[in-house]
This record gives structure tokens, sequence and C-alpha cells, in this order.
């Protein structure tokens, strides 16, 4: 192209030239942006040498005069930069074809980062480039027209600009350079994206096999594996009711019948005078406390084996650190105390946490690790199929943009298979899938048809790319590897091989699911396990902290039959748990929910919210700190209450069903049901005793026992806690003014303390005397058993009351035992986190234990007789007034 000088034709006067000048310095300035961030691309000298033709020189030509260089020269030189970029990007795989095999895994993958740099830095230039020229005025330009330099004559350029309206029609400059840069930024767009692939493949292959993509694959596959979960055939539904569901109605009748022998040995009785109507339904009730509670919970079942009361319970409820003691009993200690025990003297003697007991653990003990870590493995392969399927969206959108690019004129490139097949599905949508598909995997695009049981992680990876497309898909979380460890730890049994050596370590494939866990209780051979969580609803329809008028925590459960709400009456079969639902249909086939990840987050205690941390400061400071403190958390509690640091666990919600529930469902329960997933954590934040699942009417648990092991365990409000969900639930038979302690709760609020000022008017001296007995008495076992405050609850007439028995069993020092000074509140070792314990401790601690419980069995003996006695009679005077 060239202006209007030419000597021969026309002679422009000073304003003409000054124009030309005008032009001059404003491509100028455009070239120098473009030309200083590209002159010097990470490519070999070799790709390089083999592109001189098209590489143009980067040194600008110095001003001449205007007869010799024009305008159009350095428009030239623009599209050439350009250009030269274009084919400096094209051939980039010339380069990574090229590379020395010799070269260190660690120089390629800085080679790849720095490339990924330059990249990065190219494609903000060109936007700021093609943000200076779209801001620029051109309208000063009407010496160019659109027609490429070689190609026009100085008569056709005479007679366009004659002709107004062939001039509107022509490219401008500006349309001309931007439409350049547009096909040079969709270049660079897709040149990221396989740079990026290739950094990351460089990154793996310097990682060890195990944190590679084949390894993790192999991982994954046991979720998927039909030998593990032979439910994988089976469909599920979801089940809303308050009820307990048949299977355990069944176990609870064939349990009273298996106990029957054991129950009448412990209480003194012949076992032909015990009726099974009669036995009491026993629950045990496992306090949080971290590995303190976990070792001092299995010290006191030994204590309860050893005197035949563990073979009369039928539920094993736990909170926290106590799930880790009931998960090993249901697991391979099958319901043996001891030999749970000498796994964990072996387990605790290396920190879950240190990275070389990791390692050596992933090395020495592959297959057992890929059963450990197989959950993790799924759901992170799942996480990245819906990324790159979102990417793919992306793209698919921009096909036919693409595909116009290709032919407008500007820096050509060959069209990839991938382009044809994405610009394919943006044309003809879903008709592509049978032509880019095969056969087996058109199942999973169609949503109409059932999930299929996916037989390889490609396959179901293929399956979650359309199923999950429009799902949210649950994060990996902290709570997740803390899970992987716990189980590693806990549920992997060290099996002790000599004296200073390494433990060998075993495992079933089938513990990794908590459905395993269901044949023994359907033969009734032991009781029922019960872990427990919370969900925090922060009281707004969107969950929103910044929103929270109000907040509450919702109690869950994982039994071996179930999974489900115990506030919102819905339930899920446990080994349908972790599938993705929507409206009571199942999305994906995949294996239920490791047993890790539920062990991680049921003792998840560091997703506390922020209240809740400071609370554990306040805690452990002295009394004249925390009422210098008082202010300050008043000031702050309502914002710290609803706030979570640390998120917690979250997978599918099983209960969803879309923005729009059924309106025929409660308010709770519509709440839960339009939410796509759900996030649980450590039931701790409400009460660190399980009373809620043992509470529920339906089960007609008789007696508790309360194993409490929790930090500062006289000034915590587990009763209180307690006794408002039983008001708020209608539980009758709940012992109103039961308190073991007389200290006033730490901080209590504002429901606690409208219970104390009514309910427990004149309960004072009776909670004092509790306090005292075990105080200065010595007494390791409370019970209450009759009401010592009047109900909140209006009463039904003809009902005879028969209140629940709780035995209260603390972990407190026995002024009685060997070690009469050690104190599990002060022992440093005792803390609710250290996770690394001697074997002298460990035993120090549960024989403790042991030692309590066992002091206290003639008074639990009592207990269980009377309850028996009540149940008994209760019996006969319902079926006297039916008489």
């Amino acid at each position: 192209l060239r202006p209007y000088n030419d000597a021969d034709e026309i002679q422009e006067g000073a304003e003409g030239r000054n124009q030309e000048k005008v032009e001059t310095s404003i491509i100028q300035s455009l070239y120098n942006s473009i030309t200083d961030s590209f002159v010097k691309p990470p490519i070999d000298k070799e790709a390089q040498g083999s592109h001189s033709d098209s590489n143009i020189s980067t040194t600008i030509p110095k001003s001449q005069d205007t007869d010799q260089t024009s305008n159009s020269a350095w428009y030239s030189e623009l599209l050439g930069v350009l250009e030269s970029l274009g084919a400096t990007l094209e051939h980039s795989d010339t380069n990574e074809s090229k590379s020395d095999s010799r070269v260190s895994l660690e120089e390629l993958a800085a080679n790849e980062s720095d490339y990924m740099s330059w990249l990065t830095g190219a494609k903000s230039k060109l936007d700021e480039v093609a943000l200076q020229v779209q801001n620029q005025d051109w309208s000063a330009f009407t010496s160019f027209t659109a027609e490429e330099p070689e190609n026009v004559s100085l008569d056709n350029l005479k007679q366009n600009t004659e002709s107004t309206e062939e001039i509107a029609r022509a490219r401008t400059v500006k349309g001309r350079i931007l439409e350049q840069i547009s096909a040079v930024q969709a270049q660079l767009n897709r040149q990221v994206d396989e740079a990026t692939a290739a950094l990351g493949s460089a990154v793996q292959n310097m990682l060890p096999p195990q944190l590679q993509r084949p390894w993790i694959a192999e991982c994954a596959q046991s979720c998927i594996d039909q030998e593990i979960h032979p439910d994988l055939l089976e469909s599920t539904s979801v089940r809303v009711s308050s009820d307990i569901c048949g299977q355990e109605a069944d176990f609870q009748a064939k349990r009273a019948e298996k106990i029957r022998h054991d129950f009448a040995k412990f209480i003194g009785v012949s076992a032909s005078s015990v009726d099974i109507r009669d036995i009491p339904v026993i629950g045990i009730a496992g306090s949080g406390g971290g590995f303190r509670a976990m070792i001092s919970t299995l010290g006191s079942y030994r204590a309860m084996y050893e005197a035949g009361l563990a073979q009369c319970v039928t539920y094993d409820a736990a909170v926290s650190g106590s799930s880790w003691a009931i998960a090993a009993l249901h697991t391979y200690a099958n319901s043996n105390p001891y030999l749970a025990l000498d796994s964990v003297r072996e387990a605790m003697k290396t920190s879950m946490f240190s990275t070389s007991s990791l390692s050596e653990f992933v090395n020495e003990n592959e297959g057992i690790a890929k059963r450990v870590f197989a959950d993790i493995a799924a759901r992170y392969l799942l996480s990245a199929a819906k990324s790159e399927d979102s990417h793919s969206d992306a793209q698919s959108k921009d096909g036919e943009a693409g595909a116009r690019e290709l032919q407008t004129g500007g820096i050509q490139k060959t069209a990839t298979l991938l382009d044809r097949i994405l610009g394919e599905a943006a044309r003809r949508g879903h008709q592509a899938v049978d032509v880019l598909f095969p056969e087996k995997y058109q199942t999973w695009v169609n949503k109409s048809q059932s999930a299929l049981v996916p037989l390889t992680m490609d396959e179901l990876l293929e399956a979650a790319k359309s199923t999950l497309r429009t799902m949210s898909v649950p994060p990996l979380s902290v709570v997740d590897l803390y899970g992987a460890l716990l189980f590693r730890k806990l549920i992997v049994q060290h099996v002790k091989a000599g004296d200073n050596q390494k433990p060998d370590l075993v495992l079933d494939p089938k513990w990794v699911k908590l459905s395993a866990q269901r044949p023994a209780v359907d033969e009734a051979s032991q009781p029922m396990p019960i872990y427990t969580a919370v969900r925090h609803f922060i009281g707004t329809d969107d969950n929103d902290p910044n929103k929270a008028q109000s907040h509450q925590y919702q109690w869950f459960e994982f039994n071996p039959y179930e999974v489900g709400s115990i506030d919102h009456g819905a339930w899920i079969p446990s080994w349908a748990f972790g599938r993705p639902m929507v409206n009571g249909r199942e999305q994906l086939k995949i294996g239920e929910a490791h047993f890790g990840g539920i062990i991680g987050a049921v003792s998840s205690a560091f997703c506390a919210s922020f209240d809740a941390m400071i609370m554990e400061l306040y805690t452990a400071v002295p009394s004249a700190v925390r009422s210098a403190m008082d202010p300050l958390l008043d000031w702050i509690e309502h914002g710290t209450e609803v706030s979570h640091p640390i998120p917690p666990y979250t997978l599918h919600n099983p209960f969803y069903i879309g923005e729009q529930p059924s309106a025929s469902q409660s308010g709770k329960l519509a709440e839960l049901e339009s939410k796509p997933l759900l996030s649980l954590m450590d039931a701790g934040m409400e009460n660190n005793l399980p009373f809620a699942p043992l509470l529920r009417p339906e089960r007609n648990v008789d007696v508790i026992v309360c194993l409490d092991s929790s930090a500062n365990i006289d000034i915590m409000p587990w009763f209180a806690r307690a006794e408002a969900w039983a008001g708020d639930h209608g539980v009758e038979r709940w012992p109103w003014g039961a308190r073991p302690w007389s200290a006033d709760p730490l901080r209590p609020s504002k429901a606690e303390v409208k219970l104390d000022q009514s309910t427990l008017s004149g309960t004072r001296s009776v909670r004092e005397s509790v306090n005292k007995r075990i105080r200065d008495d010595n007494i390791r076992c409370v019970v209450f058993d009759q009401p010592v405050a009047s109900s909140p609850l209006p009463k039904k007439n003809g009902s005879l009351p028969r209140p629940i028995t709780i035995l209260y069993i603390p972990l407190l020092p026995n002024a009685k035992f060997r070690d009469p000074d050690f104190d599990p509140e002060t022992a440093d070792f005792c803390g609710t986190f250290n996770d690394q314990w001697t074997t002298e401790q460990i035993n120090l601690l549960a024989d403790l234990a042991s030692f309590n419980l066992t002091q206290e069995v003639s008074r639990i003996r009592d207990a269980l007789k009377v309850a028996y006695k009540r149940k008994r009679a209760h019996r006969l005077y319902e079926e006297g007034l039916g008489a």
C-alpha cells in the first residue's frame, strides 16, 4: 500500500505530508508495541532457521524521505510481525519434538515453564494492543484501503478514492489489524492449552509413580470393582420416614433373642425367666476427644467385655474420636477390644502426618495404599473430567467462530481433528454423538436411559462428562485426606512383627465400605454401630453466612443399613451413599463413599466454626482471663458462629430434588432437598455425646451408657443440649433435669439460659449433690433414672412414665488407680490432637478407663435390673389395659 505521494502523479502540499507523518507515527507506535514483546520467543535456533523467510527483522528502519519509505511500509511490517508470531506458534511442536532426550526432567519442566510464561505474556500483550487499536482514532487514515499491498495499483487506488461507496465497503486499517490480532489470539489460546498440557506432563513425569495419572486411575478403579461393590448392580431410592427401616427392626428382635442368656447372667437371673420383650435396649454413647477418646473408649469396652456388659449392648453410637474405637471394633477386631488395642499400640508409634512414614507405607504396601486412597483418586478424576468437559463446552461454543476465523484471509492454520469435531458438535449438537462416540458410550449421553454400571475408569469418566454436565461436583478438601490417613492408621490392622520391626499391615478390601459392617448386624452377633455428624444450617435459603439470622446443627447418622438425617427423616441405603442423585434417581453408578471419608467427616473437629475455635482457647485460660474475654466474644459472637475457616466434608446430596423441592414436604426437608451438595462435620459442634440417635423414640432405647472423654468435662453443656433436643423432638422419656455437674456451662446459649431459669429452677442442690459424689466420693458412674425437673412437654392421658436410664461414666483420675496422680485432663500426651503415643502411655490411659468402669460394675448391674423390672412392669400394665 502506498499513499498519494507519487511524484509522477500527484504533488501534495505541506498539509498532506504532515498527515502522512501522523499516520506513520501511529503505526510506528503500534508496531513497537508488538515487536517489543514478541521478538524473542523461546524456540530453538533450528526451528527459527527454518522460518527465516517469515520471521521479519526486529530492527525498525530509520526515518527516511517520504518518497522512499511510506506508511504502507510500516503497515506491512506490522502485519509481518503478526504473521511471524503465528509462524513461531505453529512450530513450537517442532521444538518439542526435537528436544534432546538426554535433557533432565527438571530442565524439561523448566523449559516448558519458560515457554508457558512467554505465551501468557504474549497473550496479555496482544490484549493490550487490541485495546489500543480499538481505541485509536482512525478517521485520519484516508490514505489506506483494504487490499493487500502487492495487489494494489495506483490506478485502482485512484478509482477507490473517487468512490465513497467502495471506500465505505472496504475493510479499514483498523479492521484489518484487529482481524489479524483476533486470529493470532485464537491461535495463542490453543497454544496456551497445549503448553499447559505439556507443562503438566513434564511435571507429572517428575513425580513419583504413585502421584502420576496411571497410578491414580488404578487406585480409583476399586471404586467400581464389582467384587468389592456388588451393589453397583442395584438401583437405589430415598426413604422418607421418621421410623427405623425394616432391617433395623428385624435386627432389634434378633439381638434381643441373641443376648437373652448374657443379659440374664449379667443381672443374676435365670434365662428362662426373662421375656425378650422386657430386655432393656442398651446403647453406648461414646464421646469426642480425639485419640484420647479412642483409647479410653477401647479401655472401657475392654472392661465391659470382661464384665459381660458389652455382650448385652444393642447400639454402639459415637461422636468424633470414639468413632475410631467403634470403627475398629466393627471391622478387623470383630468386637474384640484386645485385638483393637494391640493394633492401636503399633499404629500410634508414628505420626499419621509423617511424610516419611506415609512414603514408606505407599512404597511398601502398594496394594493396601490403593485401597486407602481409592476414593480420593476417584473424586479427583471425576472433578477433572467435569473441568475438562466444561472447557470442551466453551470450545464447542466457539467452534463456529473458530471455523469462520479459518476463512478470514488472516493467518492461516490447519484445522485439526479436534477443531473439526468441535465444529461439528457445535453445528449438529447431539446428532454428533452417533458419529463421535462408540456405541457403548451413547447410553451415558442419553440421559433418558438408566445409568449403566461402568467396568473401567474410562467408562466412568465418559459417563461423568455427560451425567455431571449440569451438576455441582463436590470439592476435595483436607477432610478427605484426613480421613484417608485415619483409615490407614486405625482401620488397616497393624500386627506386631517382632522387636524393632515394622508391623505387618493387613486390610480386608471390604472394610473400605460402611455397609460391610452389616452382615454381623444382620446376624445380631454385634451391636449396630452408629456414626454421627452434623450439617450446619445457617438459616437462609442459600445458606449464606452473611445473611444468617439464626443457625442450627442438624444431626445425620451413618449405620450399616442407612445414611440419613435424624432431623429431616430422609434416608438412603448406606451402599448408595456417595452416588449423585436427583429427584430420588441416581445419575451415576459408583461405589459407596469410602469409609475413610466417613470417619474423617465424623471427626473433623478442625472444621469448627470460628466461634468454636475461640471457645477452645476460652476454656484453656484462667477464669480471670475468661472474664476479660467475655465482652469481646459477645461483640463478635454472631458472625463467628456461622463462619467455618476450613470447609467440611462435602458429597453429592442424595436427597436433592432441585431448585423447586416437593411442596408436600416439611420446611426443613424442602430446604435440604434444594441443595445439590451435602456438607457434614464433627457432631461435637453440637453435642460431644451422641444422644440424638439414641433418643429417637422409634428406637425405644431404654439405657444410655455415656462414656465421656471430653476435655473440660465439668463445664461442657452436653446434658443441657440433649435436654433441649429432647424437648424439640418430643422425647417424653428424657430424665428431665439430669445434670452430672453443678458448674454452669461456659457461655451458655439463650436457650440454655432459659432452660435453667424454668425447668431447672430448684435443681441446683441436686446437681451439687451429684457433683460431690463424683469429686469427693470417687464415684465414677452416676445414674439418672428419674426426672428431677418438670417436663416441658404436654402430658398425655393414661401414659405411664418410663424414663430412659442414663449411666454417666466420665474419664477422670481415680484415687484407687495404680497411678492416682494420673489425670487425663492435664497430661500432655492426652491432648485431643496428639496422634503419636508410646505403648506405656496407651496402656496407662486404657487401664484407667478400664479401672473406672470395673469399679462401677455393681452400680451398673443394679441400674440395669431396675430398668428391666420397669420395662416388664410397663409391658404388663399396657397388656392389662388392653385386656
